[in-house]
């Protein structure tokens, strides 16, 4: 996710997806937004993460607001998004789910729909300096398939020039908010474990936190709202999927930096190994008619790529088993 200022403090991501807020200093207590309907199944990790759900830090609503939303104030689930929430809750894998029950301050959800920014994670310390997150989403997102949500967030990539091109995303029927949750939790994960702070794991794609390495910081794929640049042009989609479909990221938005890219190679790895979910991503022209197509789960690059993520949590988490 690209980072920008906020007042004193930085945030990164936040731009369609999520982001970070770094904060110093004990969070404070929790206030319920409203009760959650009693589950009707559930183990106990997941009946302690509906309990934080609650109402956004104050924090958070002013980081929206300073990114430029307006009208922002708490959402208050009704008993049909309640189920919804746990729903997604309930698909997460299992090491996410008690990483989240150690690492998690409160879940959120917010209206802020003049906001491009989806979720946003607020890091900061726990009463004992444990690092401690708080998630907050849009409720926008409730009631989005994955493929509506991806294809939405494609498309603010781009400015309409009459070309006519456009782009479409298929992901199948999964949620949203799986995949916003699953992005999310890893970076949980990458904050406690410092994994991508303390360098990327993929020095061949990286040179640092932000900053691709060659040849990918001279492709299209580096000229993108996700790296702070001005919207393309519509007729312009054509050669940057191409060009996408040659890269080892699994999305543009991974090319943000080395967190997304992280995030994002956690956040598919599930979704394709456990939920078989497809990723399509399809430029038609002016006719509907297919120009480009990229699959990006299909590619070897991206597949090696997603068990590096993988086996990089993995080693990470077994150095240090208390951080998780």
């Amino acid at each position: 996710m690209a980072k920008v200022s906020l007042h004193s403090r930085s945030w990164s991501g936040a731009l369609l997806v999520g982001g970070l807020l770094w904060l110093t200093g004990p969070g404070d207590g929790l206030a319920q937004g409203g009760a959650p309907l009693a589950p009707a199944v559930g183990d106990q990790t997941a009946a302690a993460l509906r309990a934080r759900i609650g109402p956004p830090h104050d924090e958070t609503i002013k980081a929206y607001v300073a990114a430029g939303a307006t009208e922002t104030k708490p959402h208050v689930l009704t008993d049909r998004e309640w189920r919804l929430v746990e729903s997604a809750i309930a698909d997460l894998p299992v090491q996410y789910r008690q990483v989240l029950e150690r690492r998690l301050g409160r879940l959120s959800f917010i209206d802020a729909p003049s906001s491009m920014g989806t979720a946003l994670t607020r890091a900061f310390e726990g009463p004992n300096g444990q690092p401690m997150s708080d998630i907050t989403i849009r409720s926008e997102v409730l009631d989005k398939s994955l493929s509506d949500f991806l294809t939405e967030k494609e498309a603010m990539l781009f400015s309409e020039d009459g070309s006519g091109y456009s782009v479409r995303v298929s992901a199948g029927e999964m949620s949203a908010l799986s995949y916003i949750l699953l992005h999310e939790t890893a970076h949980v994960m990458d904050r406690a474990l410092e994994i991508t702070l303390k360098g990327p794991p993929f020095r061949t794609v990286w040179t640092d936190y932000r900053s691709l390495a060659q040849p990918y910081a001279a492709d299209p794929i580096s000229q993108t709202t996700y790296r702070r640049q001005p919207k393309l042009p519509a007729s312009q989609a054509p050669a940057l999927y191409r060009a996408l479909d040659q890269a080892p990221f699994v999305s543009l938005y991974s090319t943000a930096s080395a967190g997304e890219d992280f995030a994002e190679l956690l956040a598919w790895r599930e979704l394709s190994t456990r939920f078989e979910a497809p990723l399509k991503i399809q430029v038609l022209d002016g006719r509907g008619i297919e120009v480009v197509s990229v699959e990006p789960l299909k590619s070897p690059a991206v597949r090696s790529r997603l068990e590096a993520a993988q086996a990089a949590l993995h080693k990470a988490s077994a150095a240090a088993p208390n951080k998780t």
